[in-house]
């Protein structure tokens, strides 16, 4: 694959594609590689209806595409992951114009629940977090990854295209590593969904800091206060009452977070790491990292790349 983006590469395959089939095969860069296949979801007019299908994940690259499966509809966006078990049901009802849908199909036979159970240790808190998960699978056919576009799982997905799009050795114990990890990080971070759960809007527990954490670089108080159910004036006097912080200070702090996190990346300009955490004013940005970690972020990058021996001289 050329050193592009992955989401720029996909795009371009969409583009450039005439055939009016709903799927557009990828080949895979490892011929001896047969776990599963990866297609595209095509842009062509209508509703993409499948059935009776194998095990299948959907993970959207880019863009927002909504989903209707076992009765629910889902809109996916950037970053999401919906895993499908065998025989479901679904369909691909409606699609953004810039949408990039990855659909990765596993071979006939593969089990979720085979794979899961491989990488539980013995612990008995790991155990019953997988047969939980087994459960939702068997009983609603599906379970949702909402993670978001700059989240490590969304970029362990893109390592699992790109393992798959690449001619390289050991490809296939790489990617199932990789699934192992998007998985590990999803229930650590609380970002899976089941169908019972879509349309709870009571604020409870680590609920607003898992809203937060799903959609930090884009979110307002009103569209926050909309998701829970509540009216913004009164949303925003109860989060500073039960948290003892304001919905703003709980957004800014994960924002530093993120900051921090991608400053240890050196392929990632400071111009992007401000877009991406969600300011539009670079001056603002340095005001508030100075606030949470009294330092320039120029300072802590440095300080970083020391602690990684990454040199860049």
């Amino acid at each position: 694959m050329a050193a592009v983006a992955l989401d720029q590469y996909l795009a371009s395959i969409l583009n450039s594609n005439t055939d009016d089939t709903n799927e557009l095969k990828l080949k895979s860069g490892n011929k001896n590689f047969d776990l599963f296949t990866i297609y595209l979801e095509n842009h062509n007019t209508g509703i993409h209806r499948y059935g009776k299908d194998v095990s299948t994940i959907l993970y959207v690259v880019r863009g927002a595409v909504t989903v209707k499966s076992n009765e629910k509809t889902l809109l996916l966006k950037a970053g999401n992951v919906l895993l499908l078990i065998e025989n479901c049901e679904y369909e691909i009802q409606n699609q953004t114009n810039d949408a990039v849908l990855t659909k990765l199909k596993f071979k006939p036979g593969f089990k979720y629940h085979v794979f899961f159970k491989k990488f539980a240790c013995k612990d008995p808190q790991e155990y019953k977090v997988i047969k939980k998960i087994v459960n939702v699978l068997e009983n609603e056919h599906m379970l949702w990854l909402k993670n978001n576009q700059v989240t490590r799982p969304a970029q362990v997905m893109q390592n699992v295209v790109n393992g798959y799009l690449n001619d390289e050795i050991f490809v296939g114990g790489l990617i199932i590593a990789e699934l192992t990890v998007l998985l590990i990080l999803s229930i650590r971070a609380r970002r899976m969904v089941t169908s019972a759960g879509l349309n709870k809007t009571k604020f409870e527990g680590s609920a607003l800091d898992n809203y937060i954490d799903t959609h930090f670089a884009n979110i307002t108080l009103t569209q926050a206060a909309k998701y829970f159910g509540f009216n913004p004036n009164y949303f925003s006097n109860m989060v500073k009452r039960k948290t003892g912080k304001s919905f703003v200070d709980h957004v800014d702090e994960r924002r530093m977070q993120e900051a921090r996190n991608l400053l240890a990346q050196p392929d990632i300009s400071l111009k992007e790491i401000i877009a991406r955490v969600g300011y539009s004013s670079k001056s603002f940005f340095y005001k508030k990292f100075n606030q949470y970690y009294h330092q320039t972020p120029a300072t802590m990058r440095e300080e970083l790349f020391r602690q990684a021996n990454i040199n860049l001289k």
